[in-house]
Parts: C-alpha cells; structure tokens; sequence
C-alpha cells in the first residue's frame, strides 16, 4: 500500500471544480481546505494506475496552483542495505 499526502493551493472560488477534477483521478480523496485557499488531498494506490501518474495528472488540473508533498508511506520499500566502511578510518580506529 502506498499513500501520500498533498497540500493543494487552489484559488478558494474554484473549490467546486478543483474537487470534481481531483475526485475524477484514480486514488484521490479531497479533505480540508483552509480559508485562503489550501486543500489536503490524499492519494492511495489504485488498481490500473501508477501512483506516479496520479500525481502528475494532479498536478496538471487547471484549478491547481501549486502543490506540495506532505507525507508519503510506502508499505514495499526497498531495503537499505548498509555501505561497507574501510577499517582505516580515524574515528574507527579508536574504537575497540
């Protein structure tokens, strides 16, 4: 399961149609939008659409001012793997 979180800057007199556009993409639920014009929108993985896409069609819907990334989780992530480190370094050598 992947989920993000976006905080929208729409113009507040086009709330009906930024909404309408944004609830018509795969994944997108539309939630608060403050008084100057800042709409939370979550966006959740959809069968058949590619979260990367979502965004970018969020992005792309003319009402749209700006967005930014507020969070973001991703259930299927990639493990780190840890980078070997030469033992001659000097904070190393000091250790026991």
């Amino acid at each position: 399961m992947n989920i993000t979180s976006l905080v929208l800057r729409i113009r507040p007199e086009t709330r009906a149609e930024a909404e309408a556009a944004l609830r018509a993409l795969p994944g997108v639920e539309c939630h608060h939008m403050s008084d100057d014009g800042k709409l939370i929108v979550t966006v959740e993985d959809a069968p058949g659409a590619a979260m990367s896409d979502t965004l970018i069609a969020v992005h792309r819907v003319p009402q749209v001012l700006a967005a930014t990334l507020a969070y973001e989780h991703c259930d299927n992530a990639v493990p780190i793997t840890p980078i070997p480190t030469p033992r001659n370094l000097p904070c190393q050598e000091a250790q026991p």
